[in-house]
């Protein structure tokens, strides 16, 4: 049988003389495995904005007999893959060593570009837009993501409360996550963020809100995840990994997307409360120095 990594390297070698829809699929089968593992071709071709023959071509194009010859080495890497985290950094320490190491690095390298890629290419800035007027008029904006999730809610939450000040992250502290969503109720947005495998109180964070009335916004990795299931809002996030860990990148863009799309319509009240702050970490003497910016002339806060 043949390596999905040699799917790949056919797949990089063709690419140029692919046509725009046979690149298209092929984009699509590089940057979600699993989905052409798991769904059915019809399902695939849907995700990939492309019609089912297309992949059936692509897949004599790289000369294999049919699509299903051609989807077996995806279905091979799910089986053989490893499922836990310490199956999978042994996988990886194996690879860091001797020669592998420069492919691995590439591999890195290139799967964060994609994962980003990908990701935006699922986002419309029509979300982002709407997000950000639910965000601004909402009573009380909450973050949830715990866990490997934690870095990307924690930064949100910070980033916002810059300039929006009704944004509450949830931390869930002490086991308190279950006092801290209890006033959740419809004038309110919730974001949740979690990936596969879900992290059980955030699910149950989401399903409160929603039947609370809020409004449930689901940073996730696949519409059938359970948080998107019940959002108004789900942004499926591409998060491909060589390491143990699913990948934050294409995520942490996400939320710097969501941070912009809020401040832009934020009008004059966001930036006297971003100069408020400003001001107010200038008084405690927060920082050693400021950078100013050479473009702009702004200075950095973090």
């Amino acid at each position: 049988m043949v390596e999905l990594a040699r799917v790949a390297e056919q797949i990089e070698s063709a690419y140029a003389d692919l046509s725009p829809q046979l690149q298209r699929a092929a984009r699509y089968v590089l940057d979600s495995p699993d989905d052409v593992a798991l769904g059915t071709i019809r399902d695939v071709a849907t995700r990939a904005g492309v019609h089912p023959s297309t992949l059936v071509r692509l897949a004599r194009e790289l000369a294999f007999s049919g699509y299903a010859e051609f989807r077996e080495p995806f279905r091979e890497r799910l089986r053989t893959q490893p499922t836990r985290y310490a199956d999978r950094a042994k996988h990886l320490q194996a690879r860091g060593r001797g020669s592998d190491a420069e492919n691995l690095y590439r591999e890195i390298v290139s799967l964060g570009r994609s994962n980003i890629e990908q990701t935006f290419a699922d986002t419309s800035p029509e979300q982002l837009s709407q997000l950000a007027d639910d965000m601004g008029s909402a009573r009380r904006v909450f973050i949830v993501g715990l866990r490997k999730c934690f870095p990307i809610a924690f930064y949100l939450q910070y980033a916002c409360r810059m300039f929006h000040d009704d944004v509450v992250l949830l931390s869930g502290w002490a086991g308190t996550l279950v006092d801290e969503i209890r006033d959740l109720g419809r004038e309110d947005v919730l974001i949740a963020i979690s990936f596969d495998p879900y992290t059980r109180e955030t699910v149950q964070a989401a399903k409160y809100a929603a039947a609370a009335g809020a409004k449930l916004v689901a940073i996730t990795d696949s519409q059938l995840s359970p948080l998107a299931e019940r959002a108004e809002h789900a942004f499926t996030v591409t998060n491909s990994s060589s390491s143990f860990f699913r990948s934050l990148v294409a995520a942490i863009a996400l939320a710097e997307a969501i941070v912009a799309f809020l401040l832009a319509r934020g009008g004059e009240q966001a930036i006297a409360t971003l100069a408020d702050m400003e001001d107010h970490l200038d008084l405690f003497e927060t920082y050693t120095q400021r950078r100013a910016s050479r473009e702009s002339g702004r200075s950095d806060v973090a």
